[in-house]
């Protein structure tokens, strides 16, 4: 949002007559009723801007994400999946959405196949996205994860990208978006940035597939990013690599309209700014601990995935009806959206850690496991998230290593005794139904924030809840409050 300041003029030359002329007067008044109207604004704009609307910092109108979220998940092995995808009602969807089908598919059926020899074979795929819409006419698409089995020794690579002319409804091939005929001064621009990034890599040069560096290409903000897959682009312990050619760099050999990309966007689907709820005033009051009373029933509502589109009406509905809840996010997630995670804790809800990217923490390193706790704690510190060392596991996956690893790093592990399986959902009745139907004093109860379904059952739910007697408390408030001590490398199901 932009504020442009207006400059009032006022005449310097006084009139040498003693009666002052009627345009003179005219001129006056127009001046002062600027003046005020000026001083009005002032004033308004010191009572602070309401806590639903994004910061200045945190808007940015010409790069934003493309669509909203979808999922395909299973929380259960032989196969653990987790395929986020955006999909934004236009002619893209069914493309996109068909590639992460086939791409779950063919993950199911290699372990299918494994499990014919091998009964205990397992695996996981696991993709993340990254969206954009670039000025009015662009968006891009990238889906980058990876594919591991117990018949493979390393993980395997998973990239697509998908590039959108949204005002023609095409999707861009690799000769729209760059001039083919100039391709050798293209990978010498490559090789160059490479070399600078991993030195070491020019010994794999002459062996190299030079034309896949091409097959992974992606519009962003700057430049081009090319996406360098592991072990097929360049030798596999140099890992997935991402340069970025300028389009001031690359000059005519972009075939796209580099001004296109910086007009002000037109094709976000979520608002800059949101609508104030009804009790707009309870939102910039934040609920206080102090105010539990450990004798009266409580409940511990949690929200995985995050944060997204839908956590800001949750956090809406929780902070009018005087509720908090624990929000466990992904670290890569953060981010993207550090206004909605700031007003979150603002308000006085919990802020944990769900690790990085969703990755089954069971089938990790120690020193692996360390980076997607302490990477994801560390972002949540940054915005001034709670100093409490616990997070959530993935599928809630837990075996003895984790544990293990938990406990050194100083970690607890919290789970859940109510899981609304919203992630299956059809309705928000489905999940108002999961929630009301079992709900129970010192519950902590699985919900994700990243479905309508959810957010439309929290109208009900939260102030039905309430109506019943329960507090609606973060899960460290319902431990604590429980008499029980936050120990690390343990695991937390409830408050009983």
């Amino acid at each position: 949002m932009f504020h442009g300041k207006e400059k009032l003029q006022r005449k310097s030359a006084l009139e040498r007559d003693s009666e002052l002329s009627t345009y003179g007067l005219l001129l006056a008044c127009t001046i002062l009723a600027l003046l005020i109207c000026a001083m009005i604004a002032v004033l308004t704009a010191d009572q602070g801007e309401p806590t639903t609307n994004l910061t200045t910092e945190a808007t940015d109108i010409s790069v934003e994400e493309y669509g909203n979220p979808s999922l395909i998940t299973s929380n259960e092995d032989p196969l653990r999946a987790y395929i986020r995808f955006p999909q934004a009602g236009g002619f893209a969807d069914s493309v996109i959405m068909s590639w992460a089908n086939k791409t779950y598919a063919d993950a199911e059926e290699t372990i299918k196949v494994l499990r014919e020899t091998d009964g205990s074979a397992q695996g996981e795929i696991n993709i993340q996205s990254q969206s954009y819409t670039l000025g009015k006419k662009y968006a891009s698409i990238v889906e980058q994860g990876m594919f591991s089995s117990t018949g493979l020794a390393h993980p395997t690579d998973v990239i697509r990208t998908f590039n959108l002319d949204v005002e023609h409804n095409v999707f861009l091939e690799n000769s729209d978006i760059l001039d083919m005929s100039k391709k050798e001064n293209i990978l010498s621009i490559i090789k160059s940035k490479i070399l600078a990034s991993a030195p070491d890599a020019g010994d794999y040069f002459a062996d190299a597939a030079i034309d896949e560096w091409l097959n992974h290409l992606a519009l962003d903000r700057e430049g081009i990013t090319v996406i360098l897959e592991r072990g097929v682009c360049l030798p596999a312990y140099l890992g997935s690599l991402r340069i970025e050619l300028p389009y001031d760099e690359l000059g005519d050999m972009l075939l796209l309209d580099k001004g296109a990309m910086t007009a002000a966007s037109s094709h976000t689907t979520e608002p800059l700014q949101q609508t104030e709820p009804a009790d707009a005033a309870a939102t910039n009051i934040p609920s206080k601990a102090s105010d539990i009373d450990p004798s009266k029933p409580m409940i511990a509502l949690t929200f995985d995935d995050g944060p997204s589109k839908y956590t800001s009406r949750i956090l809406d509905l929780l902070a009018q009806h005087k509720g908090r809840a624990t929000f466990c996010v992904l670290g890569n997630l953060v981010e993207s959206r550090p206004d909605i995670v700031k007003r979150a804790i603002s308000l006085g809800n919990e802020v944990i850690g769900h690790s990085w990217d969703h990755r089954d923490l069971t089938k990790l390193t120690p020193e692996e496991i360390e980076e997607e706790i302490l990477g994801t704690y560390n972002a949540i510190k940054s915005l001034g998230g709670t100093a409490k060392k616990m997070y959530r596991p993935p599928y809630g996956a837990v075996d003895d290593t984790l544990k293990e690893a938990s406990a050194e790093l100083g970690f607890s592990i919290i789970y859940w005794s109510l899981d609304t399986i919203d992630w299956k959902a059809e309705s928000s009745a489905d999940v108002y139904n999961a929630v009301m139907n079992d709900a129970e004093d010192k519950a902590i109860i699985l919900c994700h924030d990243i479905y309508s379904e959810t957010a439309d059952a929290m109208e009900s739910v939260i102030v039905e809840l309430i109506d019943k007697g329960y507090q609606l408390v973060t899960v460290s408030e319902l431990l604590e409050n429980s008499g029980k001590s936050l120990e690390a490398g343990e695991v937390y199901f409830d408050g009983r």
